[in-house]
């Protein structure tokens, strides 16, 4: 995270952060999965921009309000892009969306009850009954009852509010979510899958449904790390510090225990695997 007047560019394969006053600060690029860039006078080289896509990783832009403006993703030629794509098409007019949208909303549904129990609030028990009630396509709306019996108890006196939060929690909430959906996407972008082309969000102005789809049980990782903040204040420089650190979260999948990273690139494998073979399940957090 750049917040400060700086040079970017790469010097001898490392990428090179030039501050007046201060030490040069080298990094090399496969170890950054984001750069969030929020100063306007920060300027960088082409350079850099190709060095960071070959590596994998994101620039993402953010405006005066610090909420991201603007994302570069890796696009990268990928061999497998067109196979896909064709398979994602094909799937559309298919039972298998509906099925893995009810897959998904079913683990947003069971991290959010998890994520109850953990912090000893209530609701956690209807939540968990709610997880067997969603249908194909969650034609019921079960993931909208769901979450507003999750908010009611999540944090005292709250109420969700997704653009142009002010206060210290949403606000907080929002940042989170667009690191955690730059993530995802950047994931199914290098599985050479198109984000535009969604399971339960098909919105035609959101080039992003699909990661918006799989962000769904990985919601969890910023809200419970939210939780434990201080968000009495607004959300400066310090406080989108310690917000990012959600990415350091521990992932149950299974058995096996992952960090963040990996987790949500194993679950974009099993989507890979149900595509290409149309048989598997998904591989979704516990919470």
């Amino acid at each position: 995270m750049i917040e400060s007047p700086a040079d970017l560019n790469i010097d001898i394969g490392r990428l090179r952060v030039r501050r007046e006053g201060l030490p040069d600060v080298f990094v090399a690029p496969a170890d950054i999965a984001v750069l969030i860039l929020h100063h306007h006078t920060i300027s960088l080289s082409a350079n850099m921009l190709r060095a960071l896509s070959k590596a994998g990783a994101i620039v993402m832009v953010t405006d005066d309000t610090h909420m991201p403006s603007a994302l570069m993703l890796p696009t990268a030629a990928n061999r497998v892009a067109y196979s896909r794509l064709r398979k994602q098409i094909g799937h559309i007019d298919t039972p298998i969306p509906d099925a893995l949208w009810q897959a998904l909303v079913r683990g947003r549904i069971a991290t959010q009850a998890a994520t109850l129990r953990a912090f000893a609030l209530k609701g956690a028990l209807r939540l968990e009954r709610m997880i067997n009630e969603v249908e194909t396509g969650d034609r019921t709306h079960r993931e909208g009852q769901a979450a507003r019996l999750y908010w009611q108890n999540m944090f005292e006196d709250f109420k969700r509010t997704k653009e142009g939060a002010t206060d210290g929690v949403n606000a907080r909430l929002n940042y989170g979510y667009a690191v955690l959906r730059s993530l995802v996407a950047r994931e199914l972008v290098a599985a050479g899958l198109s984000c535009e082309l969604g399971l339960g969000h098909k919105n035609i102005e959101n080039p992003f449904n699909l990661a918006d789809d799989f962000m769904e049980p990985y919601r969890y990782t910023v809200e419970r790390h939210v939780r434990q903040l201080d968000c009495s204040s607004a959300l400066d420089s310090a406080a989108k510090k310690e917000v990012v650190k959600f990415v350091e979260s521990e992932v149950l999948l299974g058995k096996l225990t992952y960090r963040l990273f990996p987790a949500v690139r194993e679950t974009v494998a099993s989507y890979v695997r149900i595509l290409e073979t149309r048989k598997g399940q998904l591989a979704l957090p516990a919470g």
